[in-house]
């Protein structure tokens, strides 16, 4: 199964980001600390969209200098999906 490949705001052209966005959580300290027992250390951003200011937890922001295939973190992003909200963990990459 590929990763639908999708640009977003803070995702340019190589650039590969797994996050989770808070905005959507109800418990975001237990989140975070679900995110964190998984291995990860989530940087805190704020993207301004046309519906408002969304905050995110970024578990990885990685531009691989050589090519990677579409399944790239999907194994990440299932597990953070089976572990927490599913409808706030994205996987985007930049075209």
């Amino acid at each position: 199964m590929a990763v639908l490949e999708c640009v977003k705001p803070g995702a340019k052209l190589g650039h590969i980001i797994l996050a989770s966005a808070l905005t959507v959580l109800a418990a975001v300290d237990r989140v975070l600390a679900k995110t964190q027992d998984l291995g990860y250390d989530p940087e805190i951003r704020h993207v301004n969209y046309p519906s408002g200011i969304h905050v995110l937890a970024i578990l990885k922001d990685e531009q691989p200098k050589q090519a990677v295939d579409d399944d790239y973190l999907l194994e990440d992003w299932l597990q953070v999906r089976s572990e927490i909200n599913a409808d706030a963990v994205h996987l985007w990459r930049g075209k």
